[in-house]
């Protein structure tokens, strides 16, 4: 499934958008529902405080005193119909629209004269209606809905209630007018939030876009670390990780070149040896000497050949050893013990070997290319007649592994440089390609391990030789 930031976004913004929008959109319909009808009901309450200045007291109660041009004029409005009635506090109707619906029908308390004191009644009165205060109904009248406002007024002659009411023409078409003007904001706010989203996000993800055309125009061998300021902020953690692959490429890049050119450099000699041999037996083929220099050149360039293999298979250690088994490193050790026996036999070495039945976690070519290569350079550089022992042992955690010979040992000054590819000790006798402890140093690297060199300690001889000291984790690596 392929992931696009693009997508995300749009997705993050679509729905808060989406809720806002809806949200803004109820509230601003109420609030203009509430202002528009509050600015209508104000227009019925000045009409029922006006029909209320007209009414008057008379002999027998009271009377509307509206003569027909004030009541044509109250009437008149361009969309709705208006209507009143005025009674007073008994029910009496004294003018306008006597079949006008009572708001007394929906509120039993409000057909009651204000103030209204109950009289032989043993419930507690009920509240009396504040004078003055207007109360308003939606009614249906004449097959029409209707808005309806009741007010209680008094004079010297009584009590009295004026009803106003019009239809919802007027506020109908504000409603309308104002529900249009919001669909229109809300549709404008959307294209300005689609242009927004079209334009402002990929102008927003253009510096990731430039630094993809910019990965993608290098050529394979162009490894130089990404300029972090040329990032955006919320990515310059992914460039310093891809800085870091790619200093981490260019290391591995120039091992690599420096590795063939050290395999060339080498091959070359015993190469062109071995060719010198070979014309030297066409010229001599019963030579029985010149054959066995050919046997031990090409014995020295498979030996080389096999170094380089292993030197270049300790290397990628790291990754030979992520799917690490268990390794026992007992059976190991008792499958070579053969060969270094009859090594040792033909030097007259004393060869000691002491292991323990110890399992770690690693690759059991490389963990046996580690010991086979201490052995050899024991058995190789050791003197002979002389003293060489082996010893793997667990300690704690750990596991120890030791190859101690009685040679002339190697001095402290030059214990680092041994680790080196093809570096051979100027006081070393035996030949030998240099390899073999750079080859042990990378295994044991892999393996999350260390590598000593100390004197040697073998059969009590006074540090005299040398002493290497492996040790290596039991457990898998984090």
């Amino acid at each position: 499934m392929h992931i696009s930031l693009r997508r995300k976004l749009l997705s993050a913004l679509a729905a808060p958008s989406a809720v806002l929008l809806v949200t803004a959109g109820a509230v601003a319909y109420s609030s203009a529902k509430w202002v528009v009808g509050n600015a209508y009901d104000g227009n019925l309450v000045n009409l029922a405080q006006a029909i209320a200045t007209h009414v008057h007291a008379a002999p027998d109660g009271l009377t509307l005193a509206l003569s027909p041009e004030v009541e044509a004029v109250l009437r008149t409005d361009s969309v709705d119909r208006i209507y009143f009635r005025v009674r007073d506090a008994q029910g009496r109707l004294l003018g306008g629209d006597a079949e006008l619906p009572t708001l007394d029908e929906t509120d039993a308390l409000s057909s009651l004269p204000v103030p209204y004191t109950p009289v032989g009644r043993e419930t507690p009165p009920r509240p009396p209606i504040p004078a003055g205060r207007p109360l308003f109904r939606d009614l249906a009248h004449a097959g029409q809905p209707i808005r309806a406002v009741r007010l209680y007024r008094e004079n010297g002659a009584g009590g009295f209630y004026v009803t106003v009411a019009e239809t919802l023409g007027k506020r109908d078409a504000a409603m309308d007018s104002l529900v249009t003007g919001f669909a229109w904001a809300g549709a404008l706010l959307l294209i300005a939030a689609a242009v927004a989203a079209r334009f402002g996000i990929p102008s927003g993800l253009a510096p990731l876009q430039r630094l993809e055309d910019s990965l993608r125009a290098r050529s394979g061998t162009d490894l130089s670390p990404i300029d972090p300021a040329r990032a955006p902020r919320e990515v310059r953690e992914v460039v310093g990780a891809l800085n870091g692959l790619l200093d981490r490429l260019r290391a591995a890049n120039a091992q690599q070149r420096e590795f063939l050119q050290d395999a060339a450099h080498q091959l070359r000699t015993p190469l062109a040896g071995l060719q010198m041999q070979l014309e030297l037996l066409e010229a001599q083929p019963a030579d029985a000497s010149a054959r066995a220099r050919l046997r031990q050149s090409v014995a020295r360039v498979t030996r080389l050949a096999n170094q380089l293999l292993a030197l270049a298979r300790a290397e990628a250690g790291g990754r030979l050893i992520a799917d690490a088994t268990e390794v026992d490193l007992a059976a190991l050790i008792d499958a070579m013990v053969e060969d270094w026996v009859d090594r040792a036999d033909a030097r007259a070495i004393d060869l000691g070997v002491e292991r323990e039945p110890v399992r770690v976690h690693g690759d059991p070519t490389l963990l046996q290319e580690l010991i086979a290569n201490l052995m050899d350079n024991a058995l190789k550089y050791g003197r002979s007649g002389g003293v060489v022992g082996l010893r793997c042992v667990r300690q704690g955690a750990q596991v120890l592994i030791e190859v101690c010979d009685d040679g002339p040992g190697i001095p402290p000054a030059v214990r680092e440089q041994v680790f080196e590819r093809f570096y051979r000790h100027a006081g070393s006798q035996a030949s030998g390609s240099g390899l073999g402890l750079s080859i042990a140093r990378e295994i044991v690297r892999s393996h999350g391990g260390q590598i000593a060199i100390a004197d040697g300690e073998a059969n009590g001889q006074g540090g005299r030789g040398t002493c290497v000291r492996v040790v290596l984790p039991i457990g898998p690596l984090a």
